[in-house]
């Protein structure tokens, strides 16, 4: 699955647009700056909203459900949806739509109902802060570690898809393209906090939809409506046999030998009962934006209204790989959807698309560098290396943070660049750690003999049956979500057994079912 990715074929083929415009146009341009620059006045006037650290972190806990609601939805479709999803719809088919269907909306819904109230009445920051008050500061320090590396090597995951398409589109150098994308976020974002996080991604939420169904709708007037694409898909011949399946046959090797595509027991065991529920009930960059609402009802409706918006994802985003596949033949999966704009788009919507692309990448990257400092100054450096320190000193240590971990995600690009599709890349490190993760947080949650010895076992036991999983059995990372969750489980239940649990007043608030009341600072 691991490949070296090429960038040449992209300014050679993008070019050739309709009507013989160039790539970029006066008005795609007018567009787009007119879209960053609106987006930066907002962002910087946010940053006078904040004075605390509970306004940079959780955004003072005012925010509407409906914007937390799309705010989820752009930050998890983002970048990595318009070029990694659209790559791997091309690559594998309509099963990529799983990853929408079965991978995002039941969760969302029950987390939303159930999990979501919990963590916004316990009054945490952040998931390791809820599994440290659960299992014990050791739990808390692997689990921030264990994230932080995760939230800042996925903002490698889409510095890289900022390359992909401003190659595509403009023909800029990769570096070019990664340091400008970082320098814009880093500017509102280590400002404004939380609410500048939230609020531009409402924005974005909006142009990305309209661009992704435009791209959709005119791709699919080009080849004749449904039926002209499934022709189109049949002419092909045996290499998209599995296209237009949703559930793909177990046991697929590339021409290497190695697993390919999405095999249907990994589907229904890795993703809908590991990876999906470990995304939407464990994730910090989803859960901390539940944390900011205005009150409970907010936190929980904000997810069941971002899972209705969901339900139409893979047309925008799974349905243009196919078009690709058809319309332009044989291509870098990667460079699909640019050129799918490039050669589907007249002049001016070309410049929306060019927009709802840079709003899904800085929903993305701020998203996460966003969580990624909130984990770093609560969970490890306001936990172990200073406490009890004054609110504006954890104000200004999260903010350097912001910086830090987007200089991290820059270093991570060529990493990334290894992987054949960024979504391959974004997934294969979530299934390193989400099974041992969800394990414990369900126990937690549902589990009131869960102990602190138990979980800390279930987490190492996890980690390393996941990273042997992939290192040694090379397992598809579907399969590793699923058999280092069971690993951990089994681990943190027979330790708990034998070992001493919380006592009762230590978890008020913590489990289901409890009516603690205790609440942010």
């Amino acid at each position: 699955m691991v490949e070296e990715l090429s960038f040449a074929p992209f300014s050679a083929t993008i070019g050739a647009c309709p009507g013989d415009d160039p790539p970029m146009h006066g008005l795609d341009i007018t567009v787009v700056s007119l879209y960053l620059l609106g987006t930066l006045v907002l962002g910087l006037y946010l940053t006078r909203r904040v004075h605390s650290a509970p306004d940079f972190f959780i955004a003072g806990r005012r925010l509407p459900f409906w914007a937390i609601g799309m705010s989820v939805v752009v930050s998890d479709i983002g970048a990595l949806e318009m070029v990694g999803g659209t790559a791997a719809a091309y690559r594998y088919g309509v099963a990529q739509a799983n990853y929408e269907w079965i991978g995002c909306i039941p969760a969302m819904v029950v987390g939303g109902l159930l999990f979501t109230p919990l963590y916004w009445r316990s009054g945490v920051f952040s998931i390791p802060e809820y599994l440290g008050r659960r299992y014990g500061a050791a739990v808390q320090g692997i689990q921030a570690l264990v994230w932080l590396v995760f939230l800042s090597a996925a903002l490698g995951v889409f510095f890289q898809a900022s390359a992909e398409m401003l190659l595509g589109v403009l023909g800029w150098p990769r570096w070019l393209s990664v340091g400008l994308t970082a320098a814009v976020v880093a500017v509102y974002t280590t400002g404004g906090g939380l609410e500048a996080v939230v609020l531009t991604d409402v924005i974005q939420c909006v142009i990305l939809f309209i661009g992704g169904l435009a791209l959709a709708a005119v791709g699919l007037s080009r080849v004749g409506g449904l039926a002209g694409l499934r022709a189109g898909l049949a002419r092909r011949g045996p290499a998209t046999r599995h296209h237009l399946q949703l559930l793909m046959p177990a046991g697929l090797r590339d021409g290497a030998g190695k697993p390919t595509g999405y095999p249907w027991p990994g589907i229904i065991l890795g993703l809908g009962m590991v990876l999906s529920p470990a995304y939407w009930v464990g994730n910090q960059a989803i859960v901390q934006r539940t944390l900011g609402a205005r009150d409970e009802w907010s936190a929980r409706s904000s997810m069941v209204f971002g899972a209705l918006l969901k339900t139409v994802v893979p047309v925008a985003f799974v349905l243009p790989g196919l078009l690709g596949l058809v319309l332009l033949g044989d291509r870098d999966p990667n460079g699909v959807y640019p050129q799918l704009i490039g050669e589907l788009l007249p002049v001016g919507m070309r410049g929306l698309m060019y927009a709802a692309f840079l709003a899904a990448l800085m929903s993305s990257v701020d998203s996460y560098t966003n969580s990624a400092a909130t984990i770093f100054t609560r969970d490890i450096y306001g936990r172990f290396l200073a406490r009890d320190r004054d609110d504006r000193h954890y104000l200004r240590a999260g903010r350097l943070a912001s910086l830090g971990v987007i200089a991290f995600g820059v270093a991570c690009v060529p990493v990334v660049a290894r992987y054949g599709t960024i979504y391959d890349a974004f997934q294969s490190f979530l299934s390193l750690f989400q099974g041992p993760t969800l394990a414990l947080i369900l126990s937690g949650l549902l589990w009131r003999r869960a102990s602190p010895a138990g979980g800390l076992a279930g987490l190492l036991v996890g980690l390393a049956a996941a990273i042997w999983f992939k290192a040694v059995l090379k397992l598809h990372y579907l399969y590793i979500a699923w058999w280092s969750f069971l690993a951990a489980l089994v681990a943190l239940l027979l330790v708990s057994s034998v070992t001493r649990s919380l006592p009762a007043d230590q978890l008020r608030g913590l489990v289901l079912g409890d009516d603690g009341e205790e609440q942010a600072p």
